[in-house]
């Protein structure tokens, strides 16, 4: 809708953007008249394939390289890190006796 000498306008309906579909786009900022439309539509479809191809596909096992380092003994390597550390800050450890 535009505004023009304070009387409201429609904008003029814009047509399909597939090839040979006249039907009306429902919404202004779309470009295709239904989903199906947007889905055959072969102008997009050679643009998607000649971006799928500009891109390599890297399987995702490549991608990442994920390395696990396990100490054998897990639970006293945690014990040995979190020596002199406390759960309980110091202002509560009065709390603990209790």
């Amino acid at each position: 809708m535009e505004i023009a000498h304070g009387l409201k306008q429609a904008a003029p309906l814009k047509v399909c953007a597939r090839p040979g579909c006249d039907a009306s786009v429902k919404k202004t900022t779309a470009r295709y008249c239904s989903i199906r439309c947007c889905a055959i539509d072969p102008n997009r479809q050679e643009r998607l394939r000649r971006q799928a191809r500009r891109a390599p596909i890297v399987p995702l096992a490549h991608q990442l390289s994920i390395i696990f380092q396990v100490h054998p003994d897990i639970e006293a390597s945690l014990d040995d890190r979190t020596f002199g550390r406390d759960d309980i800050p110091a202002g509560l450890q009065r709390l603990r006796a209790v």
